[in-house]
């Protein structure tokens, strides 16, 4: 019945074309050899013709491509020999090519690495001081050291210390009366800023606003 099906597929295949094919046979025979594989060069298009089981675990197969076809005969438990047939057709104009009729493994699929993390540069616009800023509490003085950032404001005898990231300064201010957090975040010329503040470890949620 494989056969039959197998020659049916060649003869209609072979019917929408208009070019006369040229028919090429080959044969693979195996018993408990495992695997024999018949290399059958490059055709327009290939199929099983004949197949005569070896057994247990035992089959014919056809695959490739039309640049590189191959013909296999599997038998493991050395009964009956596996015999397998099959036929190859070209065409007269046919150069060969087109897509693999196997299936490819799909391509293996490599972790990519974390990036590296690196340490936030100072914004370049960031100046060396900041201020005097006319503040909520007093007037506030800041100077910059690479990303980080002090200053002292009149309120209190009141401190700053965080650090910069981009237009955003995150850290905590200390007075004689008590500390907590704080987060100002500056216009792109730093000639101001918007803030919030709360005391101890609280989300700062108080405003703290700043202008030169």
């Amino acid at each position: 019945m494989l056969r039959s099906l197998s020659l049916m597929v060649l003869v209609l295949w072979a019917g929408g074309v208009s070019a006369a094919p040229r028919i090429s046979s080959y044969n693979a025979e195996c018993q408990g050899c495992g695997e024999k594989r018949v290399q059958m060069g490059s055709h327009s298009f290939c199929a099983l013709s004949s197949v005569h089981s070896g057994g247990f675990d035992s089959y014919c197969a056809v695959g490739g491509s039309p640049k590189s076809w191959f013909l296999i005969a599997k038998d493991t438990d050395g009964g009956e020999t596996q015999a397998c047939g099959a036929v190859c057709m070209d065409l007269e104009d046919s150069a060969g090519g087109g897509d693999s009729v196997v299936a490819l493994p799909p391509p293996v699929s490599r972790p990519v690495p974390p990036p590296v993390a690196r340490p936030d540069p100072a914004p370049s616009a960031a100046p060396d001081v900041f201020g005097p800023y006319q503040s909520d509490f007093g007037s506030l003085t800041m100077r910059r050291s690479g990303n980080r950032v002090s200053g002292t404001y009149t309120h209190k005898d009141g401190r700053v210390e965080g650090t910069l990231s981009g237009n955003t300064l995150t850290g905590r201010w200390t007075q004689s009366n008590g500390e907590g957090r704080l987060v100002f975040r500056f216009n792109s010329d730093f000639s101001g800023f918007t803030g919030v503040w709360s005391y101890g470890d609280a989300v700062p949620d108080r405003q703290w606003n700043g202008h030169r």
